[in-house]
């Protein structure tokens, strides 16, 4: 007896990382669902979304990012998961996007574990989540006591040309204390940044270290230098708003209704990697720390090697980068582990003993304190999203 399909429909634009990951975490759950059929429209980032002409479907997962979109989908009658950092006034859609907050806190760490004091963020504020985006960033340094430099540009949008544009960011760039991580919008904005750096000759990462807060594979790499991302949870994103479809398409209710997931990771490449530290023994013991977090390095190792007492090796990591040394292991340790835990099939004794850990019972304690999972749980939910 053949299986009648469900018809999905996805309306996201296609020519971003972002929403082609966004399709392939929906599109996994359809598979494991085994009855689903999805369409997806081959739209651009500034194409307008529609469902084609005369569709008769089951569900839909839409980026619901103006009114007039709302309006039609809302007219099909059928259920509707929200995937928009949007907030539209009046629009109440179940919804699944990310957490700004989350994003800010992992870009801040990112720049505190390579020793940055200096901090900027350049975006865009002509839309509400954006202008989210930011503050969340702002929030989470100040909570830090740590200054952040705005651009904010002094020209209407619409009005910018890219020369203008390119000028005014220039003078922010060389304005800016050195050395600065900056934290960006987009990866659109992050590759501008870095190509104005190249044309007057401002080092990348030496003086200023530019983290994408989105994580495309092709623009990231094409970058000179390959420009270090945020991995959003697109993925986790389209696999979490098609379990809750499937939810409402099966009469089920919703609890909670709407989801912030936080990212996964930062793809850590060349634009960010430095050590952005004045003085030279910690440097050398961060340097170290990295080069042998496999091994069952402790404290006093640290100390032998850059030829400083315990006492004032703890200090040197409290005054400049705000946690210990134990700390410091601790968190490279962890790294290490998610890392090999994502990336590979090795058992779980074999990820503690690569990452250093005395044990994989102890790993498995630190995991699930940070995570809320074990490392197969983590593993499990990572590998089907």
């Amino acid at each position: 007896m053949k299986t009648t399909k469900l018809k999905v429909a996805i309306l996201v634009d296609c020519s971003s990382g972002w929403g082609r990951r966004l399709i392939r975490g929906s599109a996994n759950y359809g598979l494991k669902a085994g009855n689903w059929q999805l369409l997806a429209e081959e739209k651009g980032r500034d194409e307008a979304l529609h469902l084609p002409p005369g569709w008769q479907g089951d569900g839909i997962i839409a980026r619901v990012s103006d009114t007039k979109l709302y309006n039609e989908l809302i007219a099909t009658g059928k259920p509707i998961i929200n995937i928009s950092g949007i907030r539209l006034k009046d629009v109440d859609l179940p919804r699944v996007s990310t957490d700004y907050n989350a994003s800010a806190e992992l870009a801040l760490q990112h720049f505190q574990e390579r020793g940055f004091r200096n901090l900027a963020y350049c975006g865009q504020t002509n839309r509400a989540y954006k202008e989210r985006h930011r503050q969340a960033f702002l929030q989470a340094a100040a909570a830090r006591a740590l200054d952040c430099h705005m651009f904010n540009s002094k020209r209407p949008a619409r009005s910018c040309t890219w020369e203008a544009e390119r000028a005014e960011l220039l003078r922010w760039l060389e304005a800016l204390p050195k050395p600065v991580g900056i934290f960006t919008w987009g990866t659109h904005r992050g590759r501008d940044l870095i190509h104005i750096c190249n044309e007057s000759n401002i080092s990348v990462p030496e003086e200023v270290a530019v983290l994408a807060g989105d994580d495309d594979d092709l623009l990231c790499e094409v970058c000179d230098p390959p420009m270090s991302g945020m991995i959003t949870p697109a993925e986790q994103i389209g696999h979490e708003a098609a379990k809750m479809l499937d939810a409402l398409m099966n009469d089920q209710p919703l609890e909670p209704k709407s989801k912030l997931l936080p990212p996964t990771d930062v793809h850590t490449r060349l634009s960010t990697d430095t050590l952005a530290i004045s003085a030279p023994a910690l440097s050398q013991a961060i340097r170290f720390i990295r080069e042998h977090i496999r091994e069952p390095i402790q404290v006093s190792d640290i100390a032998d090697e850059v030829q400083l007492t315990r006492r004032s090796l703890e200090r040197l990591f409290t005054s400049v980068i705000g946690h210990s040394p134990a700390k410091e292991i601790s968190n490279a340790r962890l790294k290490c582990a998610k890392k090999l835990l994502r990336e590979t099939a090795l058992s779980v004794a074999d990820v503690a003993a690569k990452s250093g850990y005395r044990s994989s019972e102890y790993m498995n304690k630190i995991l699930q304190k940070e995570t809320g999972h074990t490392p197969l749980k983590y593993r499990a939910k990572i590998n089907a999203r």
